[in-house]
């Protein structure tokens, strides 16, 4: 009866957490001005969790001219994500993420709907994940691509190239990813969602690049 109870409570415990996470997409008139930002906004969100109410942004700047440049005519490109509380305006984590110096064709852009929420370990607490990539190039080699993820103010990462498809076919190598040290020890749902969302973003196709 009293491993019964137990068992039953811990089930209760962990339904409750689960079901207090909530999230919602935000348009950007929707996004409070006191939120600073750099860049255009590509996404955002707000989500609740046991800890509280937070906005999720994501923003890029695209190409704009490198004012610091060591090569003539190079540009840079950044982007960023912000966290704030729902009662603040500092964040309470951010990322920020760039190319710069580049002479030829360059970016660094968040992948589309790059930005989700999670509860994978059912603490109540949630995850955030944000995909993305970055490259400097003059030819066709794969961009870098990044996920990043914070739970509360732990961060993890994913870093490989993605896999760069020409006219539907594959070309030259790419593709391959590795878990951060935080990652490697982290539960088994997060490097599983993890090796999920890379599959999902992976294929990079450049044969309008290459046609231009």
């Amino acid at each position: 009866m009293n491993h019964y109870f137990l068992t039953g409570s811990f089930l209760f415990a962990t339904l409750t957490a689960h079901a207090q996470l909530r999230v919602s997409p935000l348009q950007p008139t929707a996004v409070p001005t006191t939120l600073l930002h750099t860049g255009r906004l590509v996404q955002a969100l707000r989500y609740t969790d046991r800890t509280g109410t937070y906005t999720v942004l994501a923003t890029q700047t695209g190409a704009v001219r490198a004012t610091s440049a060591v090569v003539d005519e190079a540009q840079r490109a950044d982007l960023y994500a912000y966290q704030y509380p729902a009662t603040g305006t500092i964040p309470t984590w951010q990322l920020h993420d760039f190319v710069t110096d580049c002479p030829v064709d360059l970016q660094a852009r968040f992948r589309p709907q790059g930005l989700t929420v999670t509860d994978l370990d059912q603490d109540g607490t949630a995850e955030v994940w944000l995909v993305y990539r970055t490259v400097c190039r003059g030819d066709v080699s794969p961009s870098i691509q990044k996920i990043i993820m914070y739970e509360g103010q732990r961060k993890y990462a994913v870093r490989g190239t993605s896999r760069v498809l020409i006219n539907g076919k594959p070309y030259g190598e790419g593709g391959t990813y590795t878990f951060d040290a935080a990652l490697l020890v982290a539960p088994v749902a997060f490097r599983h969602h993890a090796a999920q969302l890379w599959k999902r973003h992976l294929v990079e196709d450049i044969t309008e690049d290459v046609a231009k």
